[in-house]
């Protein structure tokens, strides 16, 4: 009996197919990949087919929101088909393999009432399991149960018996190769066209070697995972027992080189045929598929079990689909032979699925802005950032890549790196503050004193109890450096800071005028109302409103003007206050002992956010450290840390291995973009800010007579600053010399002017060289250089100049073609 249920959702109707309750299992055609096949005590076969929304079938059902199956043919005079297997062929279409409780294996095909060959044993057996040979198609394998004198494997060759069905030979329809004598197979899989595996006896894997005339057992394993055996169509092999699942190597058959455990009994297991190493586990009465990824897991004799990827698949049904205890139990599932992680499930009353297993992406991202990504075998998109949506990954490298390309933080001014980074109002007031602080520095040459001991000064020119102030030397040099100067007038930023700092300097009726100027005259009206009565109705106004308040300078002017005591939390802790500013405003008003516990809070709360303000308090000292790395974890601007380093830092980068680490990695940075020059010039400035950092030199130049290093750097008595010369420099052209220093022997001559190496060039104006042809500078004049082949060589700019009309060496007799030997060549950018 074939029971039909129908529904319609969105206007696409749905045909759901219980066949006496229970689908035991279901397959897709090998070689149709849109058939097909389910059975229980019904063998039905499947076409697939894509939903069209403009004419959509009553008489499919859905598998998922784009394909839909239709019944094509059933077999249902085959009583209790207990495993079915189809034929991988190319030659017997719709041809399937059936094996019976009762033995038999039937091979037969839909739409045809005749049974075209019947395989009978001995002994009436329970059929276990069915295997087709996909190598060899013509060989099929039949697992069975246990019968005494009779074999538990059978093979038969179909292709050869097919040949004698008509006569109605009796031996043409024995199995070619019987294996297991008395024994029980449970299950049974092929590796390779003549080797098979088979699960016997509930204890051992028998792996059999069919090649010969006379079948060979070759290795075995001892376990009780005899169920399910499926074979990656690599080297790995699956197996299962109870609620564990094993993976073998056929190379090492001894013992599994995975274990798997889950909480319920397994009941089915199958490898993905399209993605190698990905396991489908089903669980007795299981909503899910369990998905192992093995292919990572080798054999390894280090203790501890290989890694397994796993995850989770929950078919999604549709809210009609009957559920038991709240959940939809799964009672089967197949792969698709071809089309990529495409699995179908089956529930226990007949519903079928189809599901995407998506890969994990692997996402590729190039330091040259180039984005891929991949799913499975398929790449799914290539981007980079000339295209529009690659604007909303806000990526840094852009940013770091063209201000490198605008000689961003290498200018001689702080102030002026600024300008790069106008975008970034923090970067913008960093570097301008920073620049202030050199020259603020500079001028004072203060140096701070410890401990610090601070004056209290009582103003009794203003009525309230915020004209108690604290005095000292280290205090007004903090509110220099916050812009806390004592000029009121020189003031900037917006009128009601500008307000706000005068209330605090207590000069009231200067805030007020700020206000009145600027257009805030409600504002100044209100603050002018003052009362420090704690009880007055102007105080009770002014604190109930200050909090809805949009602007915060000007919550906190009355914060300041309603504060019941002196800890100025309110103030302190206003977001919306510059750090600058409340590190100003605590200068003036917090005792000793609580201008240090603030500092140190608001230090640590500027490090843990990564807030470069908090520069101010930790200064460009090994202190900023973890807050730069802070402000590098969360922006990724490894340019910016770097730059600050060697412009600021450059005398703590050899002891710090932090500081080091952000320097090379832009530096690698700044090659992987091919910024060749502006690499360099990074390198000058860093140096040029500490000499110590100079590499020493990789090549010299040595006396072709005695073999000692004819360099100034090759002889003591030198430091190593001094060692390190800059030959850009005319000073340094008094070291050099026209004869080794060691043995005094004359150094190689140019051959063009026959002066020794070494020799001091007057000016760009020797009559062998004219600077208006070669576009060298005179200071290229005394730089040497010579072929690699003839050993022959000169003044660069000589040599320039010969080899503007000739190819051949300069020195008679020598026939060497050294403007030819070595090509600069332009590689693409």
């Amino acid at each position: 009996m074939f029971v039909v249920k129908v529904s319609t959702q969105g206007g696409v109707g749905s045909l759901h197919a219980l066949s006496f309750g229970i689908v035991m299992d279901l397959q897709w055609c090998p070689r149709k990949p849109d058939n097909f096949i389910t059975w229980s005590q019904e063998i039905s076969l499947y076409q697939v087919e894509d939903i069209d929304p403009l004419r959509p079938k009553q008489s499919t059902f859905k598998l998922s929101e784009t394909r839909a199956a239709s019944l094509v043919a059933k077999i249902v005079d085959l009583a209790f088909p207990k495993v079915v297997d189809g034929y991988p062929g190319n030659d017997a279409e719709g041809m399937i393999a059936v094996g019976l409780a009762n033995g038999k294996v039937v091979l037969t095909s839909f739409g045809s009432t005749i049974i075209s060959k019947e395989f009978v044993p001995k002994h009436p057996r329970q059929v276990n399991d069915l295997a087709w040979n996909k190598y060899s198609p013509n060989l099929l394998a039949a697992a069975l149960d246990k019968a005494r004198s009779d074999y538990a494997v059978a093979i038969w060759d179909v292709a050869a018996s097919s040949k004698l069905v008509n006569g109605f030979h009796s031996d043409a329809l024995r199995p070619a190769i019987e294996l297991g004598n008395s024994e029980t197979a449970h299950s049974i899989a092929w590796v390779q066209s003549k080797t098979l595996l088979v699960g016997m006896n509930g204890k051992h894997i028998r792996h059999y070697d069919l090649r010969d005339s006379q079948p060979k057992l070759g290795s075995t394993a001892s376990t009780k995972a005899i169920y399910g055996i499926c074979v990656d169509g690599s080297n790995r092999v699956a197996s299962y027992a109870d609620n564990q699942v094993f993976v073998w190597d056929i190379r090492n058959f001894e013992k599994p080189f995975v274990c798997i455990n889950h909480a319920k009994p397994i009941v089915k297991i199958g490898w993905s045929p399209t993605r190698s190493g990905l396991l489908a586990c089903l669980e007795k009465e299981s909503s899910f598929i369990t998905l192992h990824d093995v292919h990572h897991a080798t054999l390894s004799t280090e203790e501890g079990d290989p890694t397994v990827l796993e995850r989770r698949l929950t078919p999604v049904y549709s809210a009609e689909t009957p559920t038991a205890g709240g959940f939809t139990a799964l009672s089967a599932f197949s792969w698709h032979p071809a089309e990529e992680n495409l699995i179908t499930t089956v529930t226990l009353a007949g519903y079928l699925r189809n599901s995407t297993v998506f890969e994990r992406v692997t996402l590729n991202w190039s330091s040259t802005s180039k984005l891929g990504w991949s799913n499975g075998k398929k790449i799914i998109q290539f981007i980079d950032n000339t295209d529009g949506i690659y604007a909303t990954l806000d990526d840094i490298s852009i940013k770091m890549k063209y201000r490198a390309n605008a000689g961003y933080g290498l200018k001689t001014s702080l102030k002026d790196n600024a300008r790069f980074v106008e975008e970034d109002v923090d970067l913008l007031t960093l570097w301008e503050w920073l620049d202030y602080c050199r020259i603020l520095t500079d001028k004072e040459k203060y140096r701070p004193s410890v401990p610090l001991k601070s004056d209290v000064i009582h103003n009794n020119s203003f009525e309230m109890h915020s004209s108690k102030t604290y005095r000292s030397e280290e205090r007004a040099f903090a509110q220099q450096i916050c812009g806390w100067g004592s000029d009121l007038n020189d003031l900037s930023g917006s009128s009601t800071r500008r307000a706000a700092l005068s209330l605090f300097h207590l000069k009231l009726r200067q805030a007020i005028r700020i206000l009145n100027e600027s257009g805030h005259s409600i504002i100044g009206m209100a603050i002018a109302g003052f009362s420090d009565e704690k009880n007055s109705l102007w105080r009770e106004m002014a604190q109930t409103s200050c909090p809805n308040l949009d602007d915060p300078y000007v919550r906190a002017i009355f914060a300041f003007l309603t504060e019941a005591d002196t800890s100025y939390e309110t103030i302190l802790n206003e977001k919306g206050l510059s750090v600058a500013d409340r590190v100003g405003f605590a200068c003036s008003f917090l005792s000793d002992s609580k201008l240090v516990t603030f500092l140190q809070e608001l230090t640590n709360e500027m490090v843990k956010t990564g807030n470069l303000d908090g520069i101010l308090l930790t200064g460009m000292t090994p202190q900023a450290i973890p807050l730069l790395q802070r402000y590098l974890d969360i922006t990724g601007d490894v340019q910016t840390v770097s730059l600050l380093a060697i412009r600021t830092m450059a005398a703590d980068i050899p002891s710090s291995p932090q500081l080091q680490f952000w320097i090379e990695r832009y530096r690698e940075l700044l090659d992987s973009w091919k910024l060749w020059e502006q690499r360099a010039e990074f390198d000058i400035v860093k140096n040029t800010n500490n000499p110590l950092l100079i590499s020493p030199p990789e090549v010299t130049i040595s006396c072709n007579f005695c073999g000692k290093n004819i360099s100034p750097a090759g002889f003591g008595g030198l430091n190593r600053s001094n060692q390190l010369f800059n030959r850009f420099t005319t000073t340094n052209a008094k070291v050099k010399s026209s004869c080794c220093p060691s043995c005094r022997k004359p150094l190689p001559r140019c051959a063009i002017c026959l002066l020794h190496m070494g020799t001091i060039l007057a000016s760009a104006t020797e009559p062998i060289f004219d600077p208006h042809k070669t576009g060298t500078s005179p200071e290229a004049l005394s730089w040497y250089t010579w072929c690699q082949t003839c050993r022959h060589g000169g003044h660069t700019a000589h040599l320039q100049q010969w080899f503007q009309n000739q190819i051949e060496c300069p020195v008679t007799g020598c026939s060497c073609k050294c403007m030819t030997l070595d090509k600069v060549i332009d590689f693409p950018v």
